[in-house]
């Protein structure tokens, strides 16, 4: 038995390791634009993305659900509850975006051509002067904190990830990047600070 289970360790640590090693990294970054009175937060609700324009929020159906989720369960897990008469309401933005690049990389051939062969075929096109495909696409998830009362943005957070061209965004994604865009928020519920 001791000697399954370590087999399974040699093969699930590296499994594990590439799979965390290929997810797209999201680059966080925070702003409080006007000073809140966090000690009287006690409470949040969510925006509703029905009210948006939908450039605003263009992720799909599912993706949309487990955002929401994983950001009520980090403000939960801060000690607010979801209720409709709240104190704070969460504005949710993003989506991704897909960028297209060719890339030619116009190297120079170090051999002399055959002038004959270079006048009568044309330039000579070898593997060094096909285009790249560079393209990919750049997922974005802006979670706003907003005082209800004062209606201004007490907190901001901007998780902006990259990924290959055919790649998309899964729930473990998702979930790792709201942890981390919330690992940046120091307050709980009803406290100045952390």
């Amino acid at each position: 038995m001791r000697l399954l289970i370590a087999q399974m360790r040699i093969i699930y640590i590296p499994v594990l390791l590439l799979a965390v090693a290929c997810s797209p990294k999201f680059k966080i970054q925070t702003d409080t634009p006007f000073p809140g009175d966090f000690k009287s937060y006690r409470s949040f609700k969510f925006y509703n993305p029905k009210n948006m324009p939908a450039s605003n929020f263009a992720f799909e159906e599912e993706d949309k659900k487990v955002i929401f989720d994983a950001v009520g369960d980090e403000m939960i897990a801060r000690g607010y509850k979801s209720v409709q008469d709240a104190d704070l309401m969460i504005k949710i933005q993003g989506g991704t975006k897909s960028t297209i690049e060719i890339k030619n990389e116009d190297r120079y051939y170090p051999y002399d051509y055959n002038s004959y062969n270079y006048y009568r075929y044309g330039r000579y096109n070898d593997y060094y002067n096909r285009p790249q495909d560079q393209s990919k696409k750049e997922s974005s998830i802006i979670i706003d904190v907003i005082d209800i009362k004062k209606d201004k943005i007490v907190w901001q957070g901007v998780g902006i990830g990259t990924l290959k061209k055919n790649e998309g965004l899964n729930e473990i994604q998702i979930r790792e990047a709201i942890t981390n865009i919330f690992l940046e928020y120091p307050y709980r519920a009803g406290s100045p600070s952390e």
